[in-house]
């Protein structure tokens, strides 16, 4: 309490608020915001007033709903900040040169602005596509051609916390109703769906957003893990997940061949 205040809490007195209140009776009219947080008995012996009642339960209302607009007003905020994150993200993922740097990105900004414990990426390789049909050449083409070194099949390296199989990996139908939804699902996944994506080792996991990564085919899934249960709780919202979803979906759509791991 600044001393100002402490010095004018001693010397107002009940005769100084009557004086004003006489000398301004149009006061309460110009203000009334402050009437619901006066307490006026009305004396009608050991019964209660009914407007005395009212009074009660109107003030009781006004604080409740004081409370939720406080509230609503928080996560509005909570959620323009978020909005502007994830814009800036967008913009960073459109202009990453190589998956590495796509998946650095997109699992250390899921990991602070959704407070996720871990973040882990499923990929499936690019299907790759039939080999054209050429033309019978001569036998001197043909041995021009034998003589031409091999070109070398380039593969991916490993991506932390990523995993790249085949286009065709059972993991496809661990994942079929995410990919039928086509939308996040918080909750806790089965067994398998946590071992195929985290690992063995997931006895931790409390809680967990899965993201389904399509576009014209099944790209992929992203878990976000917790160790708090209701951190992704069955019925939270998704919309912002959703949205990054469907913005990799596209990227990795328009990126290029993704490649098997390079295996050690």
């Amino acid at each position: 309490m600044q001393p100002e205040q402490a010095d004018l809490s001693q010397v107002l007195t009940d005769d100084d608020v009557l004086r004003f209140l006489s000398r301004n009776p149009e006061f309460f009219v110009n203000n009334q915001d402050i009437l619901p947080r006066l307490r006026i008995p009305h004396e009608t012996g050991s019964a209660v007033s009914l407007i005395e009642r009212q009074v009660s339960v109107l003030r009781g209302k006004c604080g409740t709903l004081e409370n939720s607009l406080r509230d609503l007003i928080g996560v509005a905020r909570e959620n323009e900040s978020l909005h502007q994150r994830l814009h800036v993200l967008i913009q960073e993922i459109i202009s990453a040169r190589n998956l590495n740097k796509i998946v650095d990105l997109t699992r250390a900004s899921l990991q602070q602005n959704f407070n996720a414990d871990d973040v882990h990426l499923l990929l499936f390789c690019t299907e790759p596509k039939k080999p054209a049909v050429r033309k019978r050449t001569s036998a001197v083409s043909a041995a021009k051609s034998a003589t031409k070194a091999a070109p070398r099949v380039r593969t991916q390296k490993p991506i932390e916390g990523t995993q790249i199989v085949p286009h065709d990996d059972s993991a496809l139908e661990l994942f079929s109703e995410l990919f039928a939804n086509a939308e996040t699902i918080c909750g806790l996944p089965s067994e398998e769906q946590l071992s195929s994506l985290v690992g063995q080792d997931h006895s931790d996991v409390a809680s967990a957003a899965l993201i389904p990564l399509q576009h014209e085919r099944p790209l992929g899934v992203i878990i976000l893990t917790s160790r708090d249960e209701s951190r992704f709780a069955s019925g939270k919202g998704v919309m912002f997940l959703n949205h990054l979803g469907q913005l990799l979906s596209r990227r990795l759509a328009t990126y290029g061949t993704i490649l098997p791991v390079t295996v050690a």
